[in-house]
């Protein structure tokens, strides 16, 4: 297994080192040949082959791993991959929360950058994502940010609620309540604003925020200050925001 410490770590459980995969494909494969994983998780084979001169192919039957793959190996790497799988509209991003609500919950979390999918998907005590506020502010003693999605069905401003006492349960910083399509309820929204704001630095931050995957492929994000890397731990950068389409 890839060591917690390891820079190669982008967040997949079972993540192998990039030199295994090397050595296991140089001893398979010659140049130019295709290489294919059906399981293909992180994405470390891929990166192996292309590192290698090899053509290459990857499966998963995990729309979070796919997108985990491109997104934080293929991506920072300057590979160019065509995807099939991956929520790109918001009807697709329907018929992934309907067909398989956890990896809903993982690919939704993942739009926000900085945050990250809880590991724990059943006994999850009402968090789905995480993320750390980079700041040194005093009056914030718990400097986290908590997320909660629910997908598919109608909103209900009890579940709403009831995310409202996960935020104050576990003292954090932030709540993010991510929702397949805009709310519009107006007692949820008066709810969410009376939960106040945080003040980091000069800025004020609300507190708890309402947000849709809808909203996402409108480019809108919630308002968050800086927040760490969840797999580098070094500052998310403010571009990464209008690239996450």
């Amino acid at each position: 297994m890839i060591k917690s410490f390891s820079r190669e770590k982008v967040g997949y459980s079972t993540q192998k080192p990039l030199a295994l995969l090397e050595r296991i494909i140089k001893a398979s494969s010659n140049l130019g040949d295709l290489v294919l994983d059906p399981f293909c998780g992180s994405g470390t084979t891929m990166a192996a082959a292309h590192n290698l001169g090899r053509r290459w192919l990857g499966i998963d039957v995990s729309a979070a791993a796919i997108d985990l793959t491109y997104e934080r190996r293929l991506q920072p790497m300057g590979i160019r991959a065509e995807t099939f799988g991956i929520s790109r509209d918001l009807t697709s991003a329907r018929k992934l929360a309907a067909e398989n609500l956890f990896d809903f919950e993982g690919w939704a979390v993942s739009r926000i950058p900085g945050l990250a999918p809880n590991e724990r998907k059943v006994g999850d005590e009402g968090i789905d994502g995480l993320g750390k506020l980079l700041t040194d502010e005093d009056h914030l003693p718990i400097k986290i940010v908590v997320a909660q999605v629910k997908g598919g069905k109608a909103f209900q401003l009890g579940q709403f609620r009831d995310f409202s006492h996960v935020l104050e349960r576990e003292n954090a910083a932030c709540g993010i309540y991510i929702t397949l399509e805009r709310v519009r309820s107006r007692s949820a929204r008066a709810e969410a604003v009376a939960k106040g704001n945080i003040q980091v630095g000069a800025r004020r931050y609300p507190r708890v925020q309402l947000w849709s995957i809808q909203e996402y492929f409108e480019r809108r994000f919630p308002e968050l200050p800086t927040l760490a890397d969840p797999f580098t731990g070094k500052p998310i950068q403010p571009s990464l925001w209008s690239k996450q389409i």
